[in-house]
């Protein structure tokens, strides 16, 4: 006989925080197959059908809303149960779960975390790294309660904080002749490697290059920043990214052109869910980050 069982209650609401089948397998470490397996078993224990398709992806279905409300409730119940019990075992190793975007996760946290770990000898770290967006579902499905992102998002779901001020720049392999200021509208005169659809970093460069009446198609798509920085290195294709991924390359192998009238200046936001209370290790992180130099 089947039972709602937390794991399956999990599956659902990270199904419909997500509208994914597929982007929910990635953030439970499933198979796709297991997912849907999952809620098509609460739908036959429920006498429901939970979720229907339609062109925005998977919806739910105004019994699925019903059961979406209640059951979160129950996951955000059993969470605090769970934290409430690890408190009580005074030897138990504490695991800090960050989901972070991808110029955060690879470039700015190896710096900042050590110090925050140096009195907390017995804490553990969960780093998820992605893009703005998984970051974003991660938080709703509460795969992490921390997550640090390029990205400012607009939504009454979460908390939002700044915490640190980052910087977007032009870069080019040190060996090309382009020179070292050039104009906006000469932007179309260059090839470019643009990181993927959904990044932060190509959201905000997209968006300003746009109020100047520039659009850029570009000809590379890279996922990984360490990537575009090495090929840009060794090509005389451009490519904006953060000064934190190039800071130890500037003056080497790549150099910095500089755009008349385009600052391309941003925020580093923390998000956690509203209305949640985070673990004692999660509000201790989010303190620190708050209080950097």
């Amino acid at each position: 006989m089947e039972v709602l069982d937390y794991h399956k209650l999990k599956i659902f609401k990270t199904v419909a925080d997500t509208k994914s089948f597929s982007k929910a397998a990635e953030l439970l470490f499933l198979s796709q197959p297991t997912v849907t397996l999952q809620v098509k078993k609460l739908e036959n224990y429920l006498g429901i059908t939970l979720f229907h398709r339609d062109k925005k992806g998977v919806l739910l279905t105004r019994e699925g809303e019903i059961f979406y409300k209640y059951i979160s409730k129950i996951l955000e119940d059993y969470d605090l149960l769970e934290e409430g019990l690890s408190d009580l075992k005074e030897n138990l190793q504490k695991t800090l779960r960050i989901g972070a975007s991808t110029t955060i996760g690879d470039f700015l946290l190896p710096d900042i975390l050590p110090e925050f770990l140096k009195e907390k000898k017995d804490i553990k770290i969960s780093l998820f790294v992605g893009n703005s967006k998984e970051i974003e579902e991660g938080i709703l499905s509460k795969t992490f309660y921390i997550g640090l992102i390029e990205d400012e998002i607009h939504s009454s779901k979460y908390e939002i904080v700044e915490f640190y001020n980052d910087e977007i720049i032009l870069i080019a392999s040190k060996n090309t002749d382009i020179p070292e200021e050039i104009d906006v509208k000469d932007l179309k005169k260059y090839k470019f490697i643009f990181r993927e659809t959904g990044s932060g970093t190509r959201n905000i460069v997209e968006k300003n290059l746009e109020k100047k009446g520039i659009k850029i198609k570009p000809d590379i798509e890279i996922s990984s920043s360490n990537a575009i920085a090495r090929l840009v290195s060794n090509t005389d294709y451009l490519s904006f990214v953060s000064r934190l991924v190039v800071k130890n390359l500037l003056g080497t192998q790549l150099k910095e052109v500089k755009v008349k009238g385009l600052n391309l200046t941003r925020k580093f936001y923390c998000i956690t869910q509203k209305n949640i209370r985070l673990p004692k290790i999660d509000r201790e992180f989010v303190s620190y980050l708050l209080n950097l130099k």
